[in-house]
This record gives C-alpha cells, structure tokens and sequence, in this order.
C-alpha cells in the first residue's frame, strides 16, 4: 500500500505539520514585536503632528515639544516602576494594559482643546507605553528561551522599527488628507482594536506545565552547545536588584543605557 509520502499532497502535509509542531515562544516573539511595533511607531509620530497642532491653536512648537519632554522624563522615571510590576505579576497583563492606556490616550489626544491638556495626555501616553515596554518583553522572553533567547530578543526588537516604517507615515497621510485629530483617532484605533487582542491572545507569559524554554517538553532532556543539561528558564531565577547594584557590569549597562 502507497504511504502518505508518495502522495501529491505531502508537501502541504509537511508544511502543517511543521506549524502545529512549531515552539510556541515564536508565536510570543510575534506578539511582542507587534506590541512594541504600536508603541514605538504611535511614539515617534509626534513630528507628523507638530505642525498642524501648533498651527491651530497659535502655540509655539517649543511650548508642545515641552509635552515630549515631559512624556520621556515620565517614561524614564516610571522604567524601575514597570519593571517590578512586571516581575510581580504577570508581565502580559501588565504589558495589555500599557498598550490600552497608551491607545486611549491617543484618542483623548484628538479631544485636546488646552496646552496642559497635552502634557496631561502625553504624561499618560509615557506612562502606558512604559508598561508595555522592552522591559515587559524581556521578562516574557526570557521564560520562553534559553538557548535562542538573543535571537529571539532581536526579532521582537525589530517590532520597533517597523511601527515606525509603517505608523509614521500613516499618520502623515492621514494628517494630509482629513487631519490631526482624525489622525490620532486612527493611531489609538489601531492600537486597541488591532494590536491589543493580538497582545492579549498571543502572548502567554511562560510555557504550559510541562512544557520547557526552547520548545522541550517534559521528558525530553535540554542541552546547550556544550552539551550540559538545561532546564527550564525560570525568570526570577538569577542576582536580586541589591546584588546586581554591587556589580560594576550593572553600572556600565545602565549608564550606557542613559548615554
């Protein structure tokens, strides 16, 4: 009897195969790079807005860059903030709320008819986008690989990059063709209507019971290159915050970090 293999639709056969088979933490890469694609490219649209809000309300560009400022002093303050929120409960939640402050603040800044009004968004915008920031995503990661933890780091970084490819310049056509305000509409649109429900059902904050870094399951025995057993990537494993304070590569990565 002819197998499966001889048949003209093994390929599509393999092909599904290799889906259903695949470690689910890529399926969370994804997640998260979505994630940080609407937060870095709603962050990076201000430029596209600068122009025709200054115009409208007769402000002058240094008065509504100061809400930028503003936004980057909260976003630097509340960093340590969300980061331990992150570390004591779950980090997808955390990072789910973020990116539905973040998006609800882009609507509100459509309403805005007041300069403190502005700083007041933008200090909410900070704060949302802090939540759902690359320290979020670092500890979601790190409980999904070991081996490929690098790699898989830098493919939800470019996540980044690609909102701002694609967000920007939306923004700017939409700013061109029915305005600012619509404009805003359409990037908190974005956020909660797209990117949240892919957040919220993609990302899982660490493997299944059973289920290991790396895509091991239980039973199966994980090895690094060298050959050593590895087990499973547990994230509040490693220094405390008081014993990586007493370590000179704790300092040298924060200040270049600020650099």
């Amino acid at each position: 009897m002819a197998t499966i293999r001889h048949t003209p639709f093994c390929p599509v056969i393999g092909i599904i195969s290799k889906i259903r088979n695949i470690h689910y933490g890529w399926i969370v890469v994804l997640g998260t790079a979505l994630m940080l694609f609407g937060g870095a490219g709603s962050r990076f649209s201000f430029g596209v807005f600068l122009k025709p809000v200054t115009e409208e309300f007769d402000w002058s560009r240094g008065s509504l860059a100061g809400a930028l400022a503003v936004a980057g002093l909260a976003t630097g303050t509340l960093r340590p903030v969300a980061g331990l929120l992150a570390d004591k409960y779950d980090p997808k939640i955390i990072a789910s709320i973020g990116v539905l402050i973040g998006g609800l603040a882009l609507f509100a800044m459509s309403q805005v008819e007041e300069l403190w009004q502005v700083y007041l968004t933008f200090i909410v915008m900070g704060v949302g986008f802090t939540m759902a920031s690359p320290g979020a995503v670092a500890k979601i990661i790190g409980a999904w690989f070991t081996k490929r933890r690098g790699l898989a780091m830098s493919i939800a970084g470019t996540g980044s990059a690609a909102g701002e490819t694609a967000l920007v310049p939306t923004a700017a056509i939409a700013v061109a063709y029915i305005g600012w305000r619509e404009g805003y509409m359409i990037l908190g649109a974005i956020l909660i209507v797209l990117i949240l429900p892919l957040v919220f059902f993609l990302i899982k904050s660490r493997p299944s019971r059973g289920q290991h870094a790396d895509g091991y399951v239980e039973g199966e025995v994980a090895t690094d290159e060298a050959g050593f057993s590895k087990g499973s990537a547990d994230p509040n494993l490693g220094m405390s915050l008081g014993q990586a304070c007493r370590t000179g590569l704790f300092w040298r990565l924060t200040i270049g970090f600020f650099i």
